[in-house]
Parts: C-alpha cells; sequence; structure tokens
C-alpha cells in the first residue's frame, strides 16, 4: 500500500515536471490534458483522466489544479482513485536549480479503492514497468534497469551517485479522504474515512517536519467506525536510510499512546526499535469505542456499581526492536487496577528453510476478570425450596453456559504447521466473579505440526485441576487428544457458580480421556470417543428426582411403597460412575451411576445446539449384599425400571425424568405373576413328593406366563 501511494506522489511530482514544460510552449488546457495524461501512463502505467477544468497559475509560484481527476488500471475494471480537487505548487527557481520544491500539494475528498481477489492479485498491479531508464552511457548498469517504485518522498534520481533530484514540501493538505481496502484471499474488509493529513516543511534531507493525521476506521467485525488520531516529529534522511519519528501520539479515544520509533538502514539492511507507553484509561469506554459493545451495560451489568473514580483503569508499555529476520519485544506490561501482566517474546520470520519461530513467557499477579463477565450476582435472586428449607439457586442466577456456535470452525493445520511456538504462563491467582484458581502455569509447544498444551495442577475450590490437550495437524484430518485431571473439588463451593450442583455436596473427583478427528470443530465433535470416571466422597445427596421417579412407580404397585418415608438428602458410602462417548455426544453414549444400592444405567446423548438431552435409562435398587441405604421392598429389587430423562437444560429439575408407565405396568403384572407362582410353587412342594414337584411347577410357569 506504502509502495502505491508513493506512486501517485511521484507521479504528481513528475506531473509538476511536465507542467513547467507545458506552460513554456502552450497554455492550450486540452493540450495541458493530453500531455499529462501521456506523462502519468508512460510514468506509472495507469490512466489518469481529468474530467473537470485545469487551472495554471504563474505567480507567486507555478501552480497546477485539476478538478474532477480519476485514476484508472487498464488491467482493471475498478476506478482506482479519483479526487474533486488536486493543488499542485511548484517553485520554479528552485525547480530550475534542479530542486523539487513543492509550496502546496493538497487534495480534496480523495478516495483510493485497494481490491486483492481471491488469486492474491491487486487491482494496482500493472504489467508495465514503472520506470524507464534514461541513464547517461557512463550510468552503471547495474543501476540502468526499470526500477521499483521508491518511498513517498524519495529523492528522483537520474544517477544514484550523483546530481539527485531533491523534494521538499512547504505543505502537504489532504482534506476528507477515504480509502477502501478488500482482500478476499483473507477475508478482510476495512474502511477509513473522513481522513485529514496536515504536514508542513515535509522533506527527506533530514530536517524535522511534523505530521497530523485523524480519520475513522472500520472493519468487518466492527458495529460502528472509530475515531482515530496520530501526530508525531519526523526526520527522514533518506539518503542515509535513516527515519526518525519522535513525540508519537495515537489516540484512540480514551486511550493515548505516546513513544518513538527509530529505523535505520533502509538502504541495504533495515533495523527498527521503539517504545509505546499509554495513559491510565478506562477500559470499559475504549471497549465502547471500538465497537465490542453498543452500551456499557452490555458489558457488565454490575459496572454500574463502579464510581468514575473506582472503574477499572487500564495502561500498557511495550519495548520492541527488530530487522529482516524477526521481531524482539523484551518487555510488555499491561495493568488492569492491581492485576499486572508483563511479558516478553521473541518472532523469528520463516524461511526458505525453516518456519516462523516464536517464543514467548507471561507472569501476571491476581487477574481479575470479573468486570468483563456478563452475570448477575447470585445473592440477589436466592429463594427458599418449598418445604424442607433447602436453598435453592436458580439457573439464571450466576455465570450460566452460553449456547454453542452454529456455526463450524476450521481446525488450523496449515498455521500449526507453517509455525513453531515455545512459550509458557504463570499466573499467581485468577479471580472471575465467585470462581478462584490459583497457581496457574500452561506450558504450549508447536513442533512439526503438532500443538501440546499442559495444564499443571492448579488449585481451585480446594481441590485441583490439571491436563493436556494435543493436536496434531500433520495430516489431512487432525487428531485430538485430551486428558483431564479433577481431583477432591470442593462441591459445595462450586454450586453457587454451577447452578445444576447445588443438589450434591462433596469432594468430586473426575478423569476425563477423549479423542477426536476432523477438518472441523464440528467434525471433531461428531469423531468424539473416549472416557469419562467420577467419584464424589464425604458427599451428601438431594435425592428429590430419585423419591419423584419411584412415587410414580409405586402408584401402579397393586401393594403401594413406602417411598415417601425417605428421606430428602442421603449421604452414600459409595457415589461414581462413567460416561463414555462413542461417535459423538448427540447420541450413543453409556451412562452409569451407583449409589451404594441403587444403579442409573442407560444409552443416549446431548444437544449443544438444542441445549436439551434425551437418555433411556434403567433406575435399579439392588438387593443384598450391597449396603442398602435405600429402604424399599423386595418387590423393587433387582428389577430395571424403564425411565425416560428427557428436557431442556434450563428446565426445572423436577422436569427432568419420567417413567415409562407402559412398560411399568407390564413388570408389574410380570411380579404378580411370578408372586403367584412363587407361592403355589411352595405349596406344591409340601403336599407332593420332589420327583413330582418340579414337574408340576414347570406346568404351572408355562400356563402363567
Amino acid at each position: 500500500m506504502i509502495k502505491t501511494l508513493a506512486r501517485l506522489l511521484l507521479g504528481l511530482i513528475l506531473l509538476s515536471i511536465v507542467a513547467g514544460v507545458i506552460l513554456l510552449m502552450s497554455v492550450n488546457t486540452d493540450q495541458n490534458k493530453a500531455a499529462i495524461q501521456a506523462a502519468v501512463l508512460s510514468s506509472s502505467g495507469y490512466e489518469l483522466t481529468i474530467a473537470g477544468d485545469m487551472d495554471i497559475a504563474f505567480f507567486p509560484s507555478v501552480g497546477l489544479t485539476l478538478n474532477d481527476v480519476r485514476l484508472k488500471n487498464p488491467a482493471s475494471p475498478q476506478e482506482l482513485a479519483s479526487t474533486t480537487a488536486a493543488l499542485l505548487q511548484v517553485d520554479l527557481r528552485a525547480l530550475i536549480a534542479g530542486e523539487v520544491f513543492i509550496r502546496e500539494l493538497s487534495t480534496d475528498d480523495f478516495h483510493i479503492n485497494y481490491y486483492i481477489d481471491a488469486d492474491g492479485k491487486s487491482n494496482w498491479d500493472v504489467g508495465a514497468p514503472l520506470f524507464k531508464s534514461n541513464s547517461s552511457s557512463n550510468t552503471n548498469p547495474a543501476t540502468s534497469t526499470s526500477q521499483p517504485i521508491q518511498p513517498q518522498g524519495s529523492p528522483v534520481s537520474a544517477d544514484t551517485n550523483s546530481n539527485s533530484v531533491t523534494v521538499s514540501f512547504e505543505r502537504l493538505k489532504i482534506d476528507n479522504a477515504s480509502i477502501d481496502i478488500q482482500d478476499l484471499s483473507q477475508g478482510l474488509r476495512y474502511s477509513i474515512n473522513n481522513l485529514n493529513l496536515v504536514s508542513n516543511n515535509t522533506n527527506i534531507e533530514g530536517m524535522p517536519f511534523d505530521i497530523d493525521v485523524n480519520l475513522t476506521f472500520l472493519n468487518n467485525g466492527m458495529t460502528k467506525p472509530v475515531a482515530m488520531g496520530f501526530r508525531g516529529d519526523i526526520s527522514a534522511d533518506i539518503k542515509a536510510g535513516n527515519i526518525d519519528v519522535q513525540n508519537i501520539s495515537f489516540n484512540v479515544t480514551p486511550m493515548l499512546l505516546q513513544g518513538d520509533l527509530q529505523i535505520r538502514g533502509l538502504n541495504d539492511a533495515v533495523t527498527f526499535d521503539g517504545s509505546l507507553s499509554s495513559n491510565d484509561f478506562d477500559i470499559f469506554a475504549l471497549l465502547q469505542t471500538v465497537g465490542i459493545s453498543e452500551d456499557e451495560s452490555e458489558l457488565d451489568a454490575t459496572n454500574s456499581l463502579f464510581s468514575i473514580a473506582e472503574k477499572p483503569q487500564a495502561n500498557v508499555a511495550v519495548r520492541f526492536s527488530g530487522d529482516e529476520f524477526g521481531v524482539n519485544i523484551p518487555e510488555l506490561i499491561a495493568q488492569l487496577s492491581e492485576s499486572r501482566i508483563e511479558a516478553d517474546a521473541e518472532i523469528r520470520f520463516a524461511t526458505n528453510l525453516s518456519p516462523a519461530n516464536i517464543s514467548y513467557q507471561i507472569v501476571g499477579n491476581q487477574i481479575d476478570i470479573s468486570p468483563f463477565l456478563s452475570t448477575e450476582a447470585a445473592t440477589d435472586n436466592i429463594t427458599p425450596a418449598a418445604g424442607n428449607g433447602i436453598i435453592v439457586i436458580e439457573p439464571n442466577d450466576a455465570v450460566t453456559a452460553s449456547p454453542a456456535p452454529a456455526t463450524s470452525t476450521a481446525i488450523p493445520s496449515e498455521l500449526l504447521n507453517s509455525i513453531n511456538v515455545l512459550g509458557s504462563i504463570a499466573i499467581e491467582s485468577v479471580v472471575a466473579n465467585d470462581l478462584l484458581f490459583t497457581g496457574i502455569n500452561v506450558f504450549t509447544n508447536i513442533e512439526d505440526g503438532v500443538l501440546d498444551i499442559e495444564l499443571q495442577p492448579m488449585a481451585t475450590f480446594e481441590g485441583s485441576v490439571a491436563g493436556n490437550l494435543r493436536v496434531d495437524g500433520r495430516n489431512e484430518d487432525a487428531v485430538l487428544s485430551t486428558q483431564l485431571l479433577i481431583s477432591q473439588l470442593n462441591l459445595a463451593n462450586l454450586a453457587p457458580s454451577v447452578s445444576r450442583l447445588n443438589a450434591v455436596t462433596g469432594n468430586l473427583d473426575v478423569d476425563v480421556n477423549l479423542a477426536a478427528t476432523g477438518q472441523s470443530t464440528n467434525q471433531m465433535m461428531a469423531s468424539l470417543n473416549g472416557s469419562t470416571t467420577f467419584a464424589i466422597t464425604e458427599n451428601s445427596v438431594d435425592i428429590g428426582v430419585i423419591k419423584q421417579v419411584f412415587t410414580a412407580i409405586s402408584a401402579l404397585s397393586p401393594s403401594g411403597g413406602a417411598i415417601e418415608q425417605w428421606p430428602d438428602v442421603i449421604r452414600f458410602a459409595e457415589l461414581g460412575g462413567f460416561i463414555l462417548f462413542n461417535n459423538g455426544l448427540s447420541e450413543n453414549q453409556q451412562l452409569n451411576l451407583r449409589l451404594d444400592n441403587f444403579d442409573i444405567s442407560g444409552i443416549g446423548g446431548i444437544n449443544l445446539d438444542q441445549q436439551n438431552f434425551d437418555y433411556d435409562l434403567q433406575f435399579s435398587i439392588l438387593g443384598e449384599p450391597y449396603l442398602q441405604t435405600i429402604q424399599i421392598g423386595e418387590l423393587y429389587h433387582d428389577v430395571s425400571w424403564p425411565v425416560k430423562c428427557a428436557a431442556a437444560f434450563n428446565d426445572e429439575v423436577n422436569q427432568y425424568c419420567r417413567p415409562d408407565f407402559t412398560q411399568v405396568r407390564e413388570i408389574f403384572s410380570q411380579l404378580g405373576t411370578n408372586a403367584v407362582i412363587d407361592r403355589v410353587g411352595d405349596a406344591i412342594s409340601d403336599q407332593l413328593p420332589p420327583e413330582v414337584s418340579d414337574g408340576v411347577r414347570g406346568l404351572l410357569r408355562n400356563l402363567l406366563n
């Protein structure tokens, strides 16, 4: 993009030289237009159209004003640039002395279209060389070939070793410019509007000059344009290949970045270094400015609790340097109130022999992300459950999982094969409302297309969480494997944050081992295989759902039952189970839960898009020798009672499960028949000899069944 802008500037400089010659020959407007258009076409390869009038002035300086000017690439149907008016004033005496001293270069309503198609070809690409060599016979052949466009403000030179033409601007002014940038190969779309630029005494001889730019920026992911501003003091010595930018001020309300930048070796090996630091700014106001939130209430329901003085203030500071081989960031500091993150990184660019290499280290103290979470305080809506005095936290009282996105994300296998990454993250603690995680240590590594992430044991809820994840992107279908270990997590402390756990207390142990393959997240979810085992020690369980199911079952029993005598909360010596995944989450999950003499097993799945689940289960109460924690008549022992558990995640718990009454009636009928057979069989055994009673009992069983 810089090259194309430089090309326009050099075209205008050449235009001024041509204009000076034309003025000496003729003032015929049509001839002047044709000559200018021909000069631009021959020097740049672009077609210039001057649709409006052209004004020429001789005093106090040679001036040329073009109205309604348009620029087009013969190879592209799209207009490249246009302006309602362009003014160029050149000092004639300096021009005769071999210098291009531009009194003023200004444009009104200048617009540029920059378009890259799906194949990476730009609408600014032209087949013709940008410059033609007019070197004298003693010019070095190495420098006499067609030269590429030079950076803006570069001297125009007939001989690179001597007699270079210097260029400077007394005033450079652009009003209400706009730029549309679209890159189909990357799926990007940017728009810059209301661009105003003012610079005085602009030169490339090393003398300092100032520049002031303001604009609005919009990309295809933002809800509204963002106003930005930049100013700085620049010293550009193009002959020496050095550029210094001092007193940088870049502002995006309410953030102001200040610093400096030095660039060396433009003519051979480029190096750069600099630093930037910000003021203390309101992070919520910045997020609102860049369009992440329409208003502050969308960012955080509790944000209104902060006074102006108490709202979290953020600041950043960074030092950087680099060359043609890579970038080094020895220090990056970000602070939000009392939360502080320090980082360093090194990036080495890819070469023909090796991929890009990135190394980093991030260290932080207590990081509080609570202000960024859209939640309601759990204590605002706590209500007692009817009849038992148990505190129930409603589903929407705390952080709840949002629905999974319907769209699928491609696995970045190509990216994994194009970079090597080695880094670590060490954070003392992370606070998220009522959630506290301490001792966080994460290690990441990407090498030869394989991503490894390791989370070392992290303390939370009086227990610990650890795990690892691997994504192998070396084949067409990426392979994912992951393991998660949860040890002695206190469910009583976790329940306010995950409301569905409020029916169970105790210490949770979980072991997750999963694997998947695919080219996208949807494909991986559909191919998920593995197991999850869990156990809860020192537990107490609200068995309300179990009581509800067996109360409905016992209502169909001829003899009734004593379900109402069960306590509401029971402690189990054994509470554990497993879930087996077979080709995804939506179906074919095998589930088992054991609570002493109570067993639940079945098959089903969950639908993350619809936020619901559907399982066909068997509830069984086991007889001896299992510990008879749940007391019930022998009629119900060792019978698999069919139960349908299907509901939405946010439904009330008492709507989750219900018996299959048709099958329950059949079971009771069979149990009654079996009871009759047993009683008659006992009577037969008492009245008939053994050699006869066995045959009679078999005949009776066949008749009744």
